[in-house]
């Protein structure tokens, strides 16, 4: 565990050309993130795609070594301007998603084999952005979302303190508020039971339809050279009526779901160029959670992937980690 004097000896940080007061406590909690040692080494605030302000521990041995030639002063403004194009995606699908009726995108998540990188929303055009180093796991077939999870929370509730620097509540992104790490709660093991039937295509094993719960997991379908193999849903089912209305029914939502599935692998893709200047690495897990649940990307080879959605914001963390089980049991079964 890293000390926080340790931290504190080789912080940095850089302010925009015009410093305002609206910065410094915004800054401070910022600052607090870098020196709880969660992992995270760079932390940047954009206002429109600008940057406002940065801090990092680069210089500290828990951050990712520079690449060969990169220089400090270098490596911070590569990753603030990886940083600001990171926000313009986000922003990019923030659009892409508005025909799903969720909200908007409030927490955007790439995994890689070097850590996580996060883009949280905190109110209208501000987003803060970090880059955060994973303990080493080791070779893993599936991305693991346990293994950046600490970052992961400490990321959203950076982003719900923000809010409440100007009087807004927690969105909680993640659903970390309502769950950890993915265990089910009282309303999932009541409703685990109920008999539904899901509505299936092709194929699936039968793990993929033991995943979902009303509570969880609602849609998972796997795909092939961003084609379809199988998806299984229970869109259908009677507690999830409240998220279907006149203008969005169960069939819109599946229709529009296949839609976004056969982009995602461009869409993950194109994260993956957009960091690899300041990460090395595919992304293997994308994660783009809205106002009213998520949507989940888990790679399982360079053209196979599974792509997943919850429809509740409560159930988010638990959801991601029911598409890691299915993708993991997947992996298994091909070595």
């Amino acid at each position: 565990m890293v000390t926080e004097p340790e931290l504190l000896d080789v912080l940095v940080e850089e302010s925009a050309e015009q410093d305002v007061p609206s910065f410094l406590k915004k800054r401070n909690l910022c600052r607090d993130l870098l020196l709880r040692g969660c992992g995270v080494y760079h932390v940047a605030y954009y206002t429109t795609g600008v940057l406002d302000f940065a801090l990092d521990v680069f210089a500290h041995p828990s951050a990712p070594p520079a690449p060969d030639g990169v220089d400090l002063p270098e490596r911070r403004e590569l990753h603030r301007r990886v940083g600001a194009q990171l926000v313009y995606r986000v922003s990019e699908l923030n659009r892409r998603l508005r025909e799903l009726q969720c909200g908007s995108l409030i927490r955007t998540v790439a995994q890689t084999r070097a850590g996580l990188v996060f883009c949280n929303a905190v109110v209208s055009n501000e987003h803060v952005v970090g880059f955060g180093a994973a303990p080493d796991g080791g070779p893993a077939a599936v991305a693991d979302p346990a293994r950046v999870s600490e970052i992961d929370r400490a990321a959203a509730g950076l982003a719900t303190d923000l809010r409440r620097l100007v009087r807004q509540r927690s969105q909680n992104p993640g659903g970390w508020l309502t769950t950890v790490d993915g265990e089910q709660g009282p309303d999932a093991e009541r409703l685990a039971g109920d008999p539904f039937p899901p509505r299936v295509t092709g194929r699936p094993p039968a793990e993929a339809a033991t995943a979902l719960r009303p509570a969880g997991l609602h849609y998972l379908s796997r795909h092939r050279m961003a084609e379809p193999a199988w998806s299984v849903d229970i869109l259908a089912h009677p507690e999830l009526a409240p998220f279907f209305n006149r203008g969005i029914t169960v069939a819109d939502r599946g229709a529009r779901y296949q839609r976004l599935a056969g982009d995602l692998a461009l869409l993950a893709l194109q994260v993956a160029r957009d960091l690899r200047r300041a990460v090395g690495g595919d992304v293997s897990r994308l994660v783009l959670d809205m106002e009213m649940g998520a949507v989940f990307y888990y790679r399982l080879s360079p053209d196979d992937y599974l792509f997943g959605v919850t429809l509740d914001q409560d159930s988010v963390a638990r959801a991601d980690r029911a598409v890691w089980t299915v993708a993991r049991h997947l992996a298994d079964e091909s070595v």
